[in-house]
C-alpha cells in the first residue's frame, strides 16, 4: 500500500486493469474517458452513468487500493487538477459548422493531427522516454510488433532501427514462424508494441508469447486501459482520435522519430558509423535514385 501512495488514480487503474472484472473494466473505461467531469459526483450517480451497480463501484475502489469512496474521489479530483495544468486542449470537433467541406478537408485533418501531437507531448514523461531509449540501446535484440493498421508504425520504426541497431526483428502477424522467431531471440530482448482500437487479437496473443519469454515490453497505444498495458514495462499513451476509421498517426511517427534520435545521441560516433555503413551498402547496389542526403551533425 505504501508504494501506491504516490501513484495517481489513473496510474492505479492502468496497473490493475488486467485484474478487473468485466463490470469493473467497464467502469474504469467510463472514468478514463469522462473523469474531467466527475469531480463532485456521488457513488450512486457514478454507478448510473457507467451503467454498473454501486457494489461494482465499491469493489473497484477497493481494488485500486483506496479505503473508501471519499478517498477515491479525492484522488480523482487531484487527477483533474493535474490535468488542468497546463490548460487542457479543446476537443477536436467537426461540428458546429467550423469547417466547410470539401474545401476545408486538409485544414480539418491537419488540425486534428496537430492537436493529437500536442496532447501526446503533454503526456510524455521525459524520464520514461529516456529509460525506453536506454532499454532499446542496451538490448541485444529488438522485436517490433504491430498487426493490421499498426503495421505502418512497425515498418517506420523497423526501417530506422535496422540502420542503427545490430539485430531487429519485425512481427506483423501471428503464426508459427513468428512464434519460432520470438523463441529464438536472446535473453534481454526488448519488444516495442503498437496497438490501437480495436486492438488486433493477433497483437495481444503475440504479446502473451513474448511476455512468457521474460522480454521487456515498451507499449504504445491510445489508452491506459488498452489490453497491452498490464504487460508493459514502459507505456506511452497517444490519444488517438477518429474522423473516419483511420488512425491519427502523426504523433506515432513523432514518437518513433524521438526514440530514434535518442538512440543516436547515446553514442553519436558509433551510430554515425552505422549510418555510413548503411549508405555505403545502398550506394553499392544503386538502391536510391538520388543518393545525397545532408545530415545534421550534433
Amino acid at each position: 500500500m505504501a508504494k501506491e501512495t504516490n501513484t495517481s488514480m489513473l496510474q492505479r487503474v492502468a496497473a490493475k486493469s488486467g485484474n478487473l472484472s468485466p463490470k469493473q473494466l467497464k467502469l474504469a473505461q467510463y472514468i478514463e474517458k469522462n473523469y474531467m467531469s466527475l469531480a463532485y459526483i456521488t457513488m450512486t450517480e457514478l454507478a448510473s452513468l457507467a451503467d454498473v451497480s454501486e457494489t461494482t463501484v465499491v469493489r473497484f475502489v477497493s481494488q485500486l487500493g483506496y479505503n473508501g469512496f471519499p478517498l477515491f474521489m479525492a484522488a480523482l479530483r487531484k487527477e483533474i487538477d493535474q490535468a488542468a495544468k497546463p490548460k487542457s486542449m479543446d476537443k477536436f470537433d467537426l461540428e458546429h459548422k467550423k469547417y466547410v467541406f470539401p474545401d476545408d478537408t486538409c485544414q480539418a485533418i491537419f488540425t486534428l493531427e496537430m492537436q493529437v501531437m500536442r496532447d501526446t507531448l503533454a503526456k510524455i514523461d521525459t524520464k520514461k522516454h529516456q529509460k525506453a531509449v536506454d532499454m532499446i540501446y542496451d538490448a541485444p535484440a529488438v522485436i517490433i510488433l504491430g498487426c493490421g493498421a499498426n503495421r505502418c508504425c512497425t515498418q517506420a520504426l523497423g526501417f530506422a532501427l535496422q540502420v542503427i541497431h545490430p539485430r531487429v526483428q519485425l512481427i506483423e502477424k501471428l503464426g508459427l514462424s513468428e512464434a519460432a522467431t520470438v523463441n529464438s531471440m536472446p535473453e534481454g530482448t526488448v519488444c516495442i508494441v503498437f496497438t490501437t482500437p480495436r486492438y488486433p487479437r493477433e497483437t495481444q496473443e503475440m504479446v502473451d508469447i513474448i511476455k512468457k519469454k521474460g522480454f521487456k515490453i515498451i507499449g504504445i497505444s491510445n489508452s491506459i486501459l488498452a489490453p497491452i498495458v498490464p504487460d508493459c514495462d514502459i507505456f506511452f499513451q497517444i490519444p488517438v482520435k477518429y474522423v473516419t476509421f483511420i488512425d491519427t498517426n502523426a504523433a506515432f511517427m513523432a514518437l518513433i522519430h524521438s526514440l530514434t534520435f535518442g538512440l543516436h545521441l547515446k553514442d553519436k560516433r558509433k551510430i554515425k558509423q552505422r549510418i555510413e555503413d548503411y549508405n555505403k551498402f545502398t550506394r553499392e547496389y544503386n538502391y536510391y535514385v538520388e543518393d545525397s542526403l545532408e545530415l545534421v551533425d550534433f
